[in-house]
Parts: C-alpha cells; structure tokens; sequence
C-alpha cells in the first residue's frame, strides 16, 4: 500500500482509515466518483484556440492513471469494452478488437455532419491505424464522460509528434447493438468533448473543468433525439441577450460598440468599400475577405454581371451586406468572443433554419468580424438541428442550473 508503512496498519480501525484517506487523493482512479463539472469549450478563432466563458456541463469521473492499473479494477461493461479493445491493439488480435469494435460511419447518429470512414473500414484496418499512431504499450486512462446514454473514455500516448489526446465511447451501432467506436465529427457533442480535453492538455490549464459554473442559459443537448437528452444530460452553458436590431436601418441607433461594428461593417460592404471592409475582420480573416473580394470581382467582371446588378449595390458584397444588415436576434456573450446571430425581417417570428451568425472578437476596445470561411467543432454543433435548437434563443433565460448529478443508471 504506497505512502503508508505494514507497521502504521494495527488495527482493522486504523487500516479502514487509512483506506478512506486514500480515497480522498485526488488522481486515485477507481476511487473517485462522477461529478458534475463544466468544460470549457475551446472556441477556435481563426486558428487559435481561445478561452472564453462557455461551457459543456457534464458528468465524469477523472482517472490519470495507466493502462494496466486501470485495467486491474472492476470494471463494468463499458470499462470492459474498452480494455478489450485495447488490449486487442497491443496483440494485434483482429478477431478480438472486431468483437467490440464498429466504425463511426455505422453508429447510431442524429447530426448529419461528414462521416468519417477509412479507404479499408474494416476493423483490422481501424486498429492497425490505432496502433501505427498512438503508442498503446504506453497509454493513460484520463477520463469517462456520460453523455446522454453513451459512454467517453479520454486516454493519451506518445505520437511522433508528442503525447496526444483522443477518446473512444461505447453507444449503440444502427442495429441497436452496444459496440466500441471513436469519438469523431459523426458526433459533434463527442467531438467538442474531445476537443475540450485536448486543449487542456496543450493549453497549461487554461481550459481546466470547473464546478459550480452556472450562467444563464442551460441547454439540455438532446442526445436521445426529439429534445430528449438522455439518460446522462449534458448542458451547453452560456450567456447572451435576446434583441431586435436592424442592422441597415440607419434610424435606429446601435445600443453597444458591438452592433454598431457590425453596421459599419454593413454599410462598407454596401457602398463598396472593399479596403475598409476587409479592414473590419481581424487580419488573418481580412486577408480572406480580400482574396475573396479579388477573385469575386475577377468572375464577375468575366460574366458582365456588374451590368446586371442594382443600381448603387456593389455585386461583389451583395450577399455577404444582406445577411450583415439582416436584424440581429441574439448576441451570444462569451467576451472576449461573441456570436451574434441574425435573421430578415422584425419580431421573433422567425424560423430557425433561417437564423445565421458571425464570430465577433473583442480586441480591447475594438470588435472585428472573424472566422471568414472556416469552422470547427462547435460550428458544426451549432448547425446541427438535431442538436442545437436555435428557438431557445428567441427567449430570456430561465436561470436554472442543472440540478447536481445525475445518478448513474449504467
């Protein structure tokens, strides 16, 4: 027993107290519990990850413990896929990895996000590409994650690149079958999951989970699908302020800085000052505004579409100026991010489908557009109407946290 020696141990008492102390270290693996804790989610803003106060509430227990120590516990039939499944990695044992195994293009999902296959989807094809990049004699178990009704384990192992993060789950394949796959863009919430581990072991504890984070809006993802979210709920945090602002009206004055870059922005994209539009993005989106606007304006020119265009409308910012001066419907508050989304038309009507947004990035007392032509994980999330029900956002919030944790019906 480490740290504590035969001769300290006397009595029955004494062994039963030292066994509960030994609970209580943080990093002990099987002798922690579930809990409740929110992520933070690492919003990527033209290449960089950025903190910002948005957060997955879910439940999970922390390991950070090897391999074959987590291995040695009792496990129960998730945990017990899992080790199966490496344990086949480490043998190559086809037959034993396939028993457990399906890949994520043949699990039950309800985005329609890209599916990820490989040229051979076999499940020898799926381990020896485990195995040629994670080195699996040397893995740690960090986490389990309950997500809705599936079950997330976050391990690491050296790369030729370093130690890096990735993370199975066990959930249901389309035949209803309980089976072992990896978290991937077949999932977003699984993915932004991963991701929300991944930084935390690149960003020096930046995106460290937090407990008792509980902003004003709780989103119930609905995993189970038909806003369902399942066994295991997991929220979306954030904070935010429902409006009705017309972007292109110039009568109505903007109530902050935020909205009122976003009408210059407008207003430069409708008179055709490309410089200064591109100018109103942060610099590594500006340089794509303009090589955008470049090659518009080169395709337009080669068509005569200038001469079919409205009068007084610049043809190469037409579309990008109506869903800038569109009315804004909700800023969504992550300072120093913001996600303002938009859609035509007054009041609150609006159909869902219908709701676009912009990243807007707060740079001391400046705000740019950014993220011009790129997403990531939780674009895909937010696009997903399986996933994220944009109606929750025509509503001041309700402010009521999760309530604890959820007991484990495993």
């Amino acid at each position: 027993m480490p740290g504590i020696s035969r001769s300290s141990v006397r009595t029955p008492l004494a062994a039963a107290s030292a066994l509960v102390l030994l609970a209580a270290v943080p990093g002990r693996g099987f002798a922690q519990k579930f809990e409740r804790v929110s992520l933070p989610v690492p919003v990527e803003v033209d290449g960089a990850l950025v903190h910002c106060p948005l957060y997955l509430d879910v439940e999970l227990k922390r390991y950070n413990i090897p391999f074959d120590k987590f291995s040695a516990g009792p496990l129960d039939k998730p945990q017990t896929m899992l080790v199966t499944a490496v344990e086949a990695i480490r043998k190559r044992d086809t037959a034993k990895f396939a028993s457990v195994w399906t890949s994520p293009d043949q699990m039950k999902r309800l985005s329609q996000t890209t599916t990820v296959t490989l040229t051979d989807n076999s499940a020898a094809n799926w381990a020896d590409a485990a195995r040629s990049n994670f080195d699996f004699d040397h893995l740690n178990v960090v986490a389990e994650v309950l997500v809705g009704s599936e079950t997330m384990f976050v391990w690491e192992a050296s790369t030729k690149s370093g130690i890096r993060r990735d993370a199975f789950y066990v959930g249901f394949d389309k035949n209803n079958r309980p089976r072992l796959s990896i978290a991937s863009s077949n999932s977003p919430v699984l993915s932004l999951i991963k991701s929300a581990f991944d930084a935390q072991g690149t960003a020096n504890g930046a995106f460290e989970a937090s407990s008792n984070v509980h902003l004003p809006y709780q989103y119930p993802i609905p995993l189970a699908g038909n806003r369902n979210p399942g066994t295991h709920p997991v929220y979306l945090e954030f904070d935010g302020t429902p409006m009705d602002f017309p972007v292109g009206d110039e009568k109505v004055s903007p109530p902050t800085p935020l909205l009122a870059s976003m009408r210059k922005a407008a207003r430069d994209a409708r008179n055709g000052r490309n410089d200064a539009f591109s100018r109103d993005f942060t610099p590594r989106s500006g340089e794509r505004v303009k090589q955008w606007l470049d090659s518009s304006a080169r395709r337009n020119q080669a068509t005569n579409f200038a001469s079919t265009a409205v009068a007084g409308m610049n043809p190469v910012t037409a579309g990008m100026q109506a869903v800038l001066a569109s009315n804004v419907k909700f800023v969504l508050d992550a300072s120093p991010v913001f996600l303002v989304f938009q859609a035509a038309g007054n009041g609150s009507n609006w159909p869902p489908d219908s709701l676009t947004y912009s990243y807007v990035v707060r740079d001391g007392g400046t705000y740019k557009l950014a993220n011009f032509s790129s997403s990531d994980d939780f674009d895909d999330f937010l696009q997903s109407p399986a996933l994220f029900d944009k109606t929750i956002l025509k509503s001041a919030p309700r402010s009521q946290p999760p309530s604890g944790t959820t007991p484990n019906l495993r």
